[in-house]
């Protein structure tokens, strides 16, 4: 696992994988989503899902996937289902 200067823990897969995948996530968004989530839910694997609102980039949604411990991120991309569900009112802002 590695570590960046936003101090937050990272998977290999996310390093190797998950950030090259999704380059428009700005890793300085990320923490502020799991500091303050509109939404967290735990997956089937224990893993944990974390919704939030990034104003820097329009007020999309963020979603960012940790390991259980709930602080190592393994995947962050834009959600754009649950965008839509919030604009409809079925997530909360």
């Amino acid at each position: 696992m590695s570590s960046d200067s936003q101090e937050i823990k990272t998977t290999r897969y996310f390093e190797e994988f998950a950030s090259r995948k999704h380059p428009e996530v700005d890793r300085e968004w990320i923490k502020p989503v799991l500091e303050r989530p509109v939404k967290t839910e735990k997956q089937a694997n224990n893993r944990i899902s974390y919704w939030g609102n990034v104003e820097g980039a329009g007020g999309r949604v963020l979603r960012v996937i940790t390991l259980e411990d709930g602080e190592t991120v393994h995947n962050a991309y834009f959600d754009r289902n649950f965008f839509r569900r919030q604009q409809r009112g079925e997530e909360p802002k």
